[in-house]
């Protein structure tokens, strides 16, 4: 009779599942988002920002890209798994060759059983910067953790007065980031200018559930509403059991839902606050910035003074501290990677930070194309090149990933086509370097939260898990944009041998390559064996930094 019943459900759930499908020209728009500064930028179909996506858990949401640009461009659905369809996950030359100039492209995105908080953005050229990037919501079919009445969306993202290149072209010509002295970002709140975001407006004795977005490429953001407590029930797609917060801390790429209960009374308005803050870019002391907006309970009310404590004497969600709702226990390990940063000076006399010792650059063939073209020698690490950092995974083991920051930078690391378990964080190399408080050893408890974006602070490491049931090639990078640019990143090569027996790309992707001189087979250099000739030539620690 159990039986029975999964049966009509899982009938009953498909017959509810809708295609929904969207048509996008990413092409330039002009103007000034911050308030102060005229600029080009990347929109969709002639707006910016863009409307978010809303789709229901289940559904299939195909998006048709015409690329308007004088560049080839691609996008990324953050935090969907694509199992079973690799080639759309968007990073140009990791699963796909960019859509060029003038030319379409569609996207099928199954969500599957995947429903919470996402987001679209660009993934060539780092266009997400310039504003290619807009919210993803996936309802749910089921009912929530905790029961609301009404929901409300709110974005933070970091704008720039720059383009990225102009912007990147002035980074690269400073011997130490940190010295970087102008065009610190400005935050936007909702898509605009943060300090005259529209009012949020509250009905006494309402529950509201916010789903908050971090899209910023550099800053990190603080999220409170004084006066009112959040219950914290959602990281990054991953629902987890009722945690009491005081705000919110986020990192670039990282999501929440938190539920707000609205006061009983309209007697006062209050004001909620935002920090835009950085450790990448210290400039001068613009960091940190704060923003406040109006929760708006009464039109005309006076707003209520709420005394500030320190962010010491409040409680943040941490890594560790959440809970997944679905009481799933840590997974065996059958493998350990260790990836420690480490900032080298190299072969090109630039210094970079890394994970290992290895920048990543792109190939010459995407390197999905490589999986699945190579045969047994897929199961190789190096077929894919010197500089793509790739780890070959078997089928279905457990995979534990420790990442070491012994750094003064906080991170944060995306992984693509999975959800990660978070083990454990603690110190790691000598904060007594820096005016900053000791890093705390924290494990999670026994069922620790899922989420496909983590924070590595400075002095700390983490300690995650997956388990490799997703065969395809996946970016693993540092979310904050020249970081990656940089080289920040390392690929899983994720169970080779059964990618190639259940996976191959679309013949109009293979022809959208061609018509760009693209190779879509052989090894990273496009040749066959371990022959990388017409590789650009690989850059390395210089001799003595290599030996320390």
């Amino acid at each position: 009779m159990l039986r029975l019943f999964i049966v009509l459900a899982v009938i009953g759930f498909k017959c509810l599942a809708a295609r929904v499908e969207l048509d996008w020209d990413v092409g330039y728009v002009y103007g000034a988002r911050d308030g102060y500064t005229y600029r080009r930028a990347i929109g969709v179909n002639g707006k910016l920002p863009f409307p978010p996506v809303h789709v229901t858990q289940g559904d299939t949401l195909v998006i048709n890209v015409h690329n308007s640009l004088d560049v080839p461009t691609s996008i990324h659905a953050h935090g969907l798994l694509n199992n079973g369809t690799n080639y759309y996950d968007g990073p140009d030359m990791v699963t796909q060759c960019g859509i060029p100039p003038g030319e379409n492209f569609t996207y099928v995105f199954e969500t599957k059983d995947q429903f919470g908080t996402f987001w679209i953005h660009g993934h060539t050229r780092h266009q997400e910067v310039d504003g290619l990037h807009t919210p993803l919501i996936i309802h749910s079919r089921k009912p929530p953790v905790v029961d609301y009445d009404e929901e409300l969306l709110m974005t933070f993202e970091d704008w720039f007065t720059t383009e990225f290149a102009v912007r990147q072209a002035y980074i690269d010509s400073l011997e130490d980031i940190r010295t970087l002295t102008s065009n610190f970002p400005k935050a936007l709140i909702n898509g605009y200018d943060g300090n005259k975001t529209a009012p949020i407006s509250f009905v006494p004795g309402k529950r509201y559930r916010l789903r908050v977005i971090c899209m910023s490429i550099n800053n990190w953001f603080k999220f409170r509403i004084p006066g009112h407590k959040m219950t914290l029930i959602e990281a990054d797609g991953v629902e987890s059991i009722p945690l009491e917060v005081d705000g919110l801390s986020m990192g670039p790429g990282q999501r929440y839902s938190v539920i707000v209960t609205a006061h009983n009374s309209a007697e006062f308005n209050y004001m909620y606050n935002v920090t835009s803050y950085s450790d990448a870019l210290v400039s001068q002391g613009l960091t940190p910035m704060v923003y406040t907006g109006l929760i708006n309970y009464r039109e005309g009310a006076p707003v209520k003074t709420i005394p500030a404590p320190g962010d010491e004497q409040l409680t943040w969600p941490e890594e560790t501290s959440m809970q997944v709702a679905n009481n799933q226990t840590q997974l065996p390990v059958d493998r350990q990677i260790e990836l420690t940063m480490k900032k080298f000076t190299y072969t090109n006399q630039e210094h970079l930070t890394t994970l290992g010792s290895t920048l990543y650059k792109p190939v010459l063939v995407p390197t999905l194309y490589t999986a699945l073209s190579m045969g047994d020698l897929a199961a190789n690490s190096s077929v894919y090149g010197p500089q793509t950092n790739a780890y070959v995974l078997k089928h279905l083991e457990v995979v534990e990933i420790v990442i070491n920051n012994p750094e003064r930078v906080d991170h944060t690391f995306h992984f693509h086509g999975h959800n990660v378990q978070v083990i454990e964080t603690g110190p790691f190399g000598n904060s007594s370097t820096i005016n900053r408080e000791p890093v705390l050893h924290k494990q999670s408890g026994s069922w620790p939260i899922w989420r496909d974006t983590i924070q590595v602070r400075a002095f700390e490491f983490i300690r995650v898990r997956f388990r490799a049931d997703n065969p395809g090639v996946w970016f693993m990078h540092c979310h904050l944009a020249w970081h990656e640019y940089n080289g920040l990143a390392i690929m899983f090569i994720e169970a080779p041998d059964v990618l190639q027996q259940q996976q191959s790309v679309p013949e109009e992707m293979i022809e959208m390559c061609k018509r760009q001189n693209i190779p879509t087979q052989g090894n990273g250099a496009g040749n066959q064996g371990f022959n990388m000739t017409g590789l650009p030539s690989a850059i390395y620690p210089t001799p003595d930094e290599s030996s320390n």
